[in-house]
């Protein structure tokens, strides 16, 4: 068994742990009763707009994809869309948020791009998004205060994201002094190692080439705010739909707060599909807003939200994202295993080699949140 897979076994059994951990502390105190009739006096088409602004906001990081891809090589819309929805349930169904692999594996395939410059797109995408995600948390701070370990995450987040941009900076800007830099602090590890570290850096500076076309900027820019102020339009429908907004008079800026929360919370790694991080921080997030005066949130009320909201994002984004992993012979052990062999600096064809329309066998078959 290769180190990189018995190192995934053993992260897959702790986030198991971690899951079983949050579902303990989500349910304990639960009145089943009141979170049954909370359940059933849910009014459920408010889920339909929930649902389209989800997919909406996927169709526009698909979009946004492309600009990040362009300085690779042009790859259309409906096929980065393709991709986006198979990396969503590759985190719903494998383990240790696997959907990235397969999204950069499934890209790789289709367009006939190289896997590892494809991944760098991806990691200047989430960069991006913690930029935003930070943003938002200093404009929703305005609608209520945050829980101590929340802002600690928060501010620890900032820096390493700034740590990680002053890297893409000097790699893009000072590339052979930064290369020469990284060498000599990767010398005590074996040649492969080395070797396979420069082969990374190589592909991210492919990947963060879109820094260097500023007329992109404010086009990007622009879709990142959109993006998560539809991810927090699909919490304000849910809410809706247990009449929390009026009832419990809850702010116009809950829904980004929520977000926050979530999107903080399950970066903490858990079983596929955030089960039990979601429904925990979901449902502590929703509790931040009781106040004297007005009828009370139950964590039982609380729970009932965070459940329907999960499964409205779970349940659709899956079966979305099965159809197009089905489609595209997508095989999530050749995707693992030319990640192992990336890892290992193991001697393989390069991935363009491969040819985007080699087809392979699917396996058998496993939230990814949509805020991610």
């Amino acid at each position: 068994m290769g180190f990189f897979v018995l190192a995934m076994r053993i992260k897959f059994l702790l986030s198991l742990l971690v899951s079983a951990v949050f579902i303990f502390l989500a349910f304990r105190g639960i009145d089943y009763k009141l979170m049954l009739a909370a359940l059933r006096h849910a009014d459920y088409l408010w889920l339909l707009p929930s649902i389209v602004f989800m997919f909406f906001s996927h169709w526009l990081r698909a979009v946004r994809w492309r600009y990040f891809m362009e300085p690779i090589k042009r790859v259309d819309t409906p096929t980065l869309f393709a991709a986006t929805m198979i990396g969503y349930y590759g985190n719903n169904v494998f383990p240790l948020r696997a959907g990235e692999v397969l999204r950069a594996y499934s890209i790789g395939k289709a367009a006939g791009v190289s896997r590892m410059a494809s991944f760098a797109t991806i990691i200047v995408e989430r960069l991006i998004d913690i930029f935003s995600l930070l943003l938002l948390l200093a404009v929703s701070v305005g609608f209520h205060d945050y829980p101590d370990w929340i802002e600690k995450g928060a501010l620890l987040l900032f820096f390493f994201t700034a740590a990680c941009t002053v890297f893409m900076v000097f790699l893009m800007e000072r590339t052979a002094q930064t290369l020469r830099f990284i060498d000599r602090i990767t010398s005590p590890f074996p040649q492969r190692v080395r070797e396979l570290v420069q082969k990374l850096l190589a592909s991210f500076l492919e990947g963060f080439g879109i820094f260097k076309k500023s007329e992109h900027f404010w086009t990007i820019a622009w879709q990142s705010v959109a993006i998560w102020l539809l991810y927090a339009g699909t919490i304000y429908f849910t809410l809706e739909a247990f009449e929390l907004n009026d009832r419990h008079q809850l702010p116009i800026g809950a829904s980004f707060v929520i977000l926050v929360m979530i999107s903080l919370g399950i970066m903490v790694p858990a079983a596929p599909g955030y089960v039990g991080s979601f429904h925990w921080i979901c449902q502590q997030a929703l509790l931040l807003f009781n106040k004297p005066g007005v009828p009370e949130i139950t964590a039982s009320t609380a729970l009932s939200f965070a459940v329907i909201l999960h499964i409205s994002n779970f349940i659709p984004v899956t079966l979305v994202g099965f159809y197009y992993y089905y489609k595209q012979q997508v095989n999530f052990r050749e995707a693992v295993a030319q990640a192992e062999a990336q890892e290992s600096g193991a001697n393989s064809p390069p991935p363009d080699a491969q040819g985007p329309s080699q087809s392979f066998n699917p396996p058998a078959t496993s939230y990814s949140s949509s805020h991610e």
